[in-house]
């Protein structure tokens, strides 16, 4: 065999070029790999942040639904309420005008804003605590503002603020 057959017929590949396509498609395989579990956690994170949205817009239909008038009668003869559920502990606060309530009647706000189902929803989800705020409009008549809170995990919460009037 001549010098030019030997070196143009030889159609094999050497072991250091099996070696670095080994090493490329290892390196392309483990990349693919590292992707799956991050984007699964974001998927799962994704799916929770909707599924508490869609619990705190449920309970700002509850309050839609009550109308100026039913809201309004939780109030009393004050300016803002303040509803805490703080799911950690099982704590459901009542502030008015910003003052801790001792024995708040707890009955009449679960009648109007059906806090105990909403609590029922948030735990499910995992939820450390959830809030709903009432309060009067200042310089508007019969204008109440409806803020409704849901905070998890560190620093995480979603939060919707309507106006229902007369």
């Amino acid at each position: 065999m001549s010098e030019y057959q030997r070196i143009h017929l030889n159609k094999g590949f050497t072991i250091i070029e099996l070696i670095l396509a080994l090493l490329i498609i290892t390196l392309v395989i483990v990349g693919v790999l590292m992707f799956f579990p991050t984007s699964r956690r974001a998927t799962e994170e994704s799916a929770l942040k909707t599924r508490i949205a869609n619990s705190v817009v449920s309970e700002i239909e509850v309050a839609k639904a009550k109308g100026y008038k039913g809201l309004k009668g939780l109030l009393e003869d004050k300016s803002k309420l303040k509803v805490e559920l703080d799911l950690k502990g099982d704590i459901v606060r009542v502030y008015y005008d910003d003052t801790l309530t001792e024995n708040p009647d707890l009955s009449k706000i679960n009648t109007t804003l059906d806090i105990n189902s909403w609590k029922s929803s948030l735990s499910s989800l995992g939820v450390e605590k959830g809030i709903i705020e009432i309060k009067l409009v200042s310089g508007v008549e019969n204008l109440l503002s409806v803020r409704v809170r849901a905070e998890w995990g560190s620093g995480k919460n979603y939060e919707i603020t309507t106006y229902i009037s007369l």
